[in-house]
């Protein structure tokens, strides 16, 4: 994550040990003031500066002050004292330093660690979609589909990777996502709309996707852009893409950078 912190050279670490200093002054009636403080620190855009009131927060035994000191190691830049942290919360039950230890896991190849991170995380939105990729990885491929179809109802990034992975017929997968979309769950119209295109029913996508874009969901605007320019409507494929672009949806900027 970019940050506005300005490197770690003698400069940096003369000002981190004066704000240490500084904290050590502190006493505040509640503790939790000390994160308060750290979270503003990180949304000005200083993470490493925010570490000396999170390590306080950490000495008084605030509840989750352990897992926002690893967000902010990992915003500053600081990869293995940020993995050591989430490591740290997720032994001490915090679902979320567990979730983060996973994806950290994850990304190292560690994926006996990763699964045991994400099966103590599995009450954090998504984690369940992601301990099946880590089975599915491992070779473990019932146990993942076994996963994957009881989350399928309780997790719509569930139901969407079921749907993709195909072990669910053409009916059935309409009936899973349709039932999420009908729940006003907009996230699954795009993988709906990729049903309905296959199924011959390109104006029910058309449609759905529409729906989708005007309440403002950026990936439906991008999928509507590429059937707009399957149709040959290039200029408005372009706005759409621009609009889900200027949303932050990666892949709307990809398509522009690639066709725009």
């Amino acid at each position: 994550m970019p940050t506005t912190d300005q490197g770690t050279g003698p400069a940096a670490a003369t000002a981190l040990a004066d704000l240490r200093a500084a904290v050590g002054h502190l006493h505040p009636d509640d503790p939790a003031e000390l994160v308060a403080i750290a979270d503003d620190l990180r949304a000005l855009g200083s993470p490493a500066a925010a570490v000396p009131f999170y390590e306080a927060a950490v000495e008084h035994g605030v509840p989750g002050a352990v897992y926002r000191l690893g967000v902010a190691h990992h915003e500053a830049g600081d990869a293995a004292e940020a993995f050591r942290c989430f490591e740290l919360a997720g032994l001490a039950g915090d679902v979320l330093g567990a979730f983060m230890a996973a994806q950290v896991a994850t990304e190292r190849g560690d994926l006996h660690a990763a699964r045991r991170w994400y099966e103590q995380a599995l009450e954090v939105e998504g984690a369940s979609v992601r301990l099946a990729q880590v089975l599915a990885d491992l070779g473990e491929r019932d146990a993942a589909d076994g996963l994957l179809a009881t989350a399928s109802g309780e997790s719509w990034e569930a139901a969407v990777e079921l749907v993709r992975g195909g072990a669910l017929t053409a009916d059935e997968a309409v009936a899973l996502l349709e039932g999420w979309a009908e729940a006003g769950e907009a996230r699954v119209v795009v993988a709906l709309a990729d049903l309905y295109v296959r199924a011959g029913r390109a104006l029910a996508a058309e449609d759905l996707l529409e729906q989708a874009a005007l309440a403002g969901e950026p990936t439906a605007r991008t999928s509507l852009g590429v059937l707009r320019l399957r149709a040959g409507r290039v200029a408005e494929a372009m706005a759409l893409w621009r609009e889900s672009a200027g949303q932050g949806d990666p892949q709307a900027a990809e398509l522009l950078a690639r066709f725009g």
